[in-house]
C-alpha cells in the first residue's frame, strides 16, 4: 500500500508529490501521560489500556514515511526525547519536533516548552496541547504566558479539539476569539469529521487559524474553508494500515488542492525548514 519510491528518487523529483505530515505521536499519549486516560477509580480504559501496550517507536515511523513516500513528519514530543534527537540527527530534514504542552500544570508545562526550544531550536517548530479536549477554555489567563512565549518565538500552538462533534464549534470558536486576540499567533485545530460544515467557515475569516485533517475526512472542510485553510496530519502512533490509508486520501485529491494540504499550508505554517529537501521548494509564492 502506498508508492515505493527510493529517498534519491525524491530528492530528483521523480516521487509523487511532495507530503508533510504535521501531527505524529512518538509514543501513545496514554503511555507517556496515563494519569490523563484514567477513570474516577484509577482504571485505564479498555482501549487507551491497548494502547499503553502497543509497542510505538520512531524507527518504525521513519520505516513508514519512506513507504508513504512521506518528506517530513511534526513529531509530539511529551518528556522522553534523546531517541527523538538521535533519529531527527541521523535522518536530516526527516523529523522536527512539537513540544506538548501540559495544561493541567501551567507553569511546569511553560518550562517543559521554554526548555526543550531552548535547548533544540533547529528541530522544534511548535507547540501542541490538549486543552480543549480536557475541558479547559484555551482563552484561560493561566494559558497566556504560553501564547505570549509562541508569538515571540514564531511557533503555531496546535490544539486537539476532542471527538465530541457538538462540542467541538463551540471550542473551535473559542480559538477563534484567541486567534482575535493574538494576531502574530498561528493557531492549528484539528479538525473531527462529525462537525457541521458551518462549524468551520469562521477559518475563512481569521487569517491565523488553520484546520488540521487526516485525509480521509476532508470533503467537509474543502467544501466550507478550500484547501488553503486545510493542513494534513496523519495521527501516527505505531505501524498501522490506516496510516497509509490517510496518505493516500492526500494523494487523490486534485492537484491544485493537494498542494495545499499536503505541504503548502504546512509551509504557511510552520516555516521553510519544515520543507524536505529544500532544494524542491515550490518558486511560487506561498501566500497572496
Amino acid at each position: 500500500m502506498g508508492h515505493r519510491v527510493s529517498w534519491l528518487q525524491r530528492r530528483v523529483g521523480l516521487g509523487p508529490g511532495r507530503i508533510l505530515d504535521t501531527h505524529v505521536f512518538e509514543a501513545p499519549l496514554s503511555r507517556k501521560a496515563p494519569d490523563l486516560f484514567r477513570d474516577a477509580s484509577g482504571t485505564l480504559a479498555m482501549a487507551d489500556r491497548h494502547a499503553e501496550e502497543m509497542e510505538a517507536r520512531l524507527s518504525d515511523l521513519i520505516e513508514d514515511m519512506d513507504r508513504a513516500c512521506v518528506d517530513a513528519s511534526l513529531v509530539v514530543l511529551h518528556k522522553e526525547t534523546d531517541q527523538f534527537c538521535h533519529l531527527a540527527t541521523r535522518h536530516t530534514g526527516r523529523l522536527f519536533g512539537l513540544a506538548h504542552y501540559d495544561s493541567l500544570s501551567p507553569p511546569r508545562g511553560l518550562e517543559w516548552v521554554q526548555a526543550l526550544c531552548n535547548d533544540h531550536p533547529a528541530l522544534i517548530l511548535g507547540v501542541t496541547t490538549a486543552m480543549p479536549w480536557l475541558g479547559q477554555d484555551p482563552r484561560l489567563r493561566d494559558f497566556a504566558p504560553l501564547y505570549e512565549f509562541c508569538a515571540e518565538r514564531g511557533l503555531p500552538v496546535q490544539f486537539h479539539a476532542g471527538n465530541d462533534a457538538a462540542e467541538g464549534a463551540p471550542r473551535l470558536m473559542a480559538l477563534a476569539v484567541l486567534a482575535r486576540s493574538y494576531p502574530r499567533l498561528k493557531l492549528v485545530c484539528r479538525y473531527h469529521e462529525g462537525w457541521r460544515g458551518e462549524a468551520v467557515v469562521v477559518l475563512n475569516r481569521l487569517p491565523n487559524l488553520f484546520l488540521q485533517v487526516d485525509g480521509l475526512s476532508l470533503h467537509t472542510p474543502l467544501r466550507a474553508t478550500g484547501s488553503r485553510k486545510l493542513l494534513f496530519g496523519s495521527d501516527w502512533r505505531g505501524p498501522e494500515a490506516s496510516y497509509f490509508e490517510r496518505v493516500e486520501g492526500v494523494r487523490r485529491l486534485p492537484w491544485w488542492q493537494r498542494r495545499n494540504v499536503a505541504w503548502r499550508t504546512a509551509v504557511r505554517v510552520y516555516g521553510p525548514r519544515i520543507l524536505c529537501p529544500p532544494a524542491r521548494v515550490d518558486p511560487q509564492p506561498l501566500s497572496r
